[in-house]
């Protein structure tokens, strides 16, 4: 049976619709790789409208249209991050594994691009701090995490909320100290894993 001219017209829309969408997508995936090759090479005081249209190839005003302000930008990259370490979250946690599992993938994260992470902790401290910032709060789902464990298996604690207190203050005490470059990223990762009480300390 032949299409009528209406449902011809409303094939053309939606694959019409599609289209802007892939590409709108498309450009905004672009702006953001850009902003981070320029985080890679320059600071993060360096990661500009201008900066970012001219490294991208569009115009200073596609770039506003997708990002209205500089932290919007970064903010964009920090919730980037954000996903790739809490995705996979949802997993049982009936033992300690759950926890080292989360915390192996969350080093995996940080230091697998370590030179556009560390600039991104530090205008997410900066962020969160101005109270314009709204992201996953770690401790609540750490939190959570922990809570599912038998009280034998929780780091620090038998207590899940100070468990989970003391292992993001300390991992936060962690980040902020790589971010500024005062750890290397295999310090980083041995910080992190000491939060969580998942390695000894060393004896020396």
């Amino acid at each position: 049976m032949l299409k009528s001219a209406q449902e011809l017209t409303s094939a053309r829309t939606v694959a019409r619709q599609r289209r802007a969408r892939d590409e709108k997508a498309a450009t905004r995936e672009l702006l953001l790789e850009s902003a981070r090759t320029i985080l890679r090479q320059c600071s993060l005081f360096d990661l500009t409208a201008i900066s970012l249209g001219n490294h991208s190839g569009v115009t200073r005003q596609t770039v506003y249209r997708y990002f209205p302000s500089t932290e919007s930008i970064f903010k964009a990259l920090s919730d980037q991050v954000i996903t790739q370490v809490y995705e996979d979250l949802q997993l049982p946690s009936e033992n300690a594994d759950a926890l080292d599992h989360f915390v192996t993938k969350a080093i995996g994260v940080f230091v697998g691009d370590s030179r556009v992470i560390r600039q991104l902790a530090l205008a997410s401290a900066l962020g969160r701090a101005s109270g314009s910032w709204h992201q996953v709060d770690p401790e609540e789902i750490l939190l959570k995490v922990v809570s599912d464990m038998p009280a034998d298996k929780r780091p620090v604690s038998t207590d899940p909320a100070v468990s989970a207190r003391m292992m993001i203050t300390y991992f936060r005490g962690a980040l902020y100290g790589w971010a500024a470059g005062f750890y290397s990223d295999e310090e980083f990762e041995k910080q992190v894993r000491l939060a969580g009480r998942l390695t000894d300390p060393d004896p020396a």
